[in-house]
């Protein structure tokens, strides 16, 4: 009698996935009531590398705000600082909030040009629901300049053996913010089906939405409903709300995660799972805090 065939095993992935949000423009630590000090990127830098050290396939992504809200956000439009910086600090992805039209749309245009400008290394932008309104005068200048940028609804990136797709979401309140950005938004939950179902026709394994919508109460939890209404979200990057998770939402085997803002944070979150199969298993959730016990990354500082 001829042996019993075995299946082949299935292929395993597992992805770290390094997240930040709401940033604003938060370059240098700030003081605490109890006399230490929260934030800073060249701290932020020390604790990506540690991590990358752990898991050198890591991804870094950002959900947006990551300007306005201190000083240095004077350099926004024309310097393009905080791009340039996350460029610096390793960041593959990021998606934009609401204070990025804080000088309306025409200096987020003049923003991502000047960033262009520079030459230097930029983290990839992407949203797939905010455009430039049809009656908005300057509407060709900012297509134009989010165009040089290459900013796009979406993006696959190989890492590690594992492809990703990851797409951008802008929230309503994030809209409501924004009321002078000469924007319109369209739906989010449409707009995050299309984007998973193009990034899974590509061959993307792992699915991101980096979403500025935010997390609150279950009325007005946006990105829960976002979860609720797509399938094939494997984890949203949840900024907006300033909400720290110190653990995870999981809403229909999407996994939200949110660290907190002004730099206080840095979120870390590894799964696992079987290619082909929707299943993902949790194998670490954490925060690690941005404060005085960690030295600061020397080429960040000069920056």
């Amino acid at each position: 009698m001829a042996p019993a065939a075995f299946a082949a095993p299935q292929a395993r992935w597992e992805t770290t996935i390094l997240f930040t949000h709401d940033l604003h423009s938060h370059f240098l630590p700030q003081d605490t009531e109890d006399g230490g000090q929260s934030g800073g990127y060249a701290r932020l830098k020390t604790a990506i590398d540690r991590e990358k050290a752990q898991h050198p396939d890591a991804l870094l992504l950002d959900g947006g705000d990551f300007s306005i809200g201190s000083l240095i956000q004077t350099l926004y439009v024309d310097e393009g600082a905080e791009l340039r910086t996350m460029g610096a600090l390793g960041y593959d992805v990021g998606t934009i909030g609401n204070h990025e039209f804080d000088h309306k749309g025409t200096g987020f245009a003049q923003m991502l040009r000047s960033a262009v400008s520079s030459g230097e290394a930029l983290p990839k932008l992407v949203c797939a629901n905010y455009r430039p309104a049809d009656d908005n005068a300057d509407k060709l200048d900012i297509q134009r300049a989010m165009a040089s940028y290459g900013m796009s609804d979406y993006t696959l990136l190989e890492r590690g053996g594992v492809t990703y797709g990851i797409f951008g979401i802008f929230g309503k309140d994030s809209h409501d913010c924004a009321p002078t950005s000469g924007f319109v938004l369209e739906n989010a939950a449409a707009s995050a089906q299309r984007c998973v179902d193009a990034l899974k026709e590509q061959g993307a394994q792992v699915i991101i939405c980096l979403s500025h919508s935010g997390t609150s109460d279950k009325k007005k939890s946006e990105d829960e409903q976002l979860a609720q209404k797509v399938s094939g979200i494997d984890v949203i990057v949840s900024g907006h709300t300033h909400t720290p998770l110190t653990e995870p939402i999981v809403v229909n085997d999407t996994y939200i995660v949110s660290c907190g803002p002004y730099c206080g944070n840095l979120g870390s979150i590894t799964l696992t799972g079987v290619f082909g199969d929707s299943k993902k298993t949790l194998v670490d959730y954490h925060l690690t805090p941005i404060d005085e016990q960690l030295p600061g990354d020397a080429g960040i500082a000069k920056i």
